[in-house]
This record gives C-alpha cells, sequence and structure tokens, in this order.
C-alpha cells in the first residue's frame, strides 16, 4: 500500500511539472518568446510544447484514475 501512495504522489507532482510548463509555454507564446529554443519558430515550438504537455497530463490523469 506505501508503494501505490508513492506512486500517485510522484504521479500528481509531475501533473504539476506538466502544468506548470504548459503555462509557461502559453505565457511565450503570448510573449512572443520560446521557452526551449530549439530552433524552430516560436509560434510552433510554444505549440508543440502545449500540446505534448496538455498529452502528458491526460496520460497522467489516466494512470491516476485506473488506480
Amino acid at each position: 500500500m506505501g508503494d501505490d501512495k508513492r506512486n500517485v504522489l510522484l504521479l500528481v507532482l509531475m501533473l504539476i511539472v506538466f502544468a506548470i510548463i504548459f503555462f509557461l509555454a502559453l505565457a511565450g507564446l503570448e510573449h512572443g518568446e520560446s521557452l526551449f529554443n530549439i530552433g524552430i519558430p516560436v509560434f510552433f515550438e510554444n505549440w508543440l510544447i502545449m500540446f505534448l504537455s496538455l498529452g502528458s497530463i491526460m496520460r497522467i490523469v489516466w494512470e491516476i484514475y485506473k488506480r
């Protein structure tokens, strides 16, 4: 039972991290700044980061829901 509680806590922490990344990319999109500067246009980079963060958030919520 202790491992389950620790795993859920880790998933919630990951959920918070991905939410922070999502909102940082959203703020960067509004100001025209890139978050990681990986060499693609700022607009596409921020949308890609937001899309991947949202996918990660949905996956984590699904994992928590399954428990």
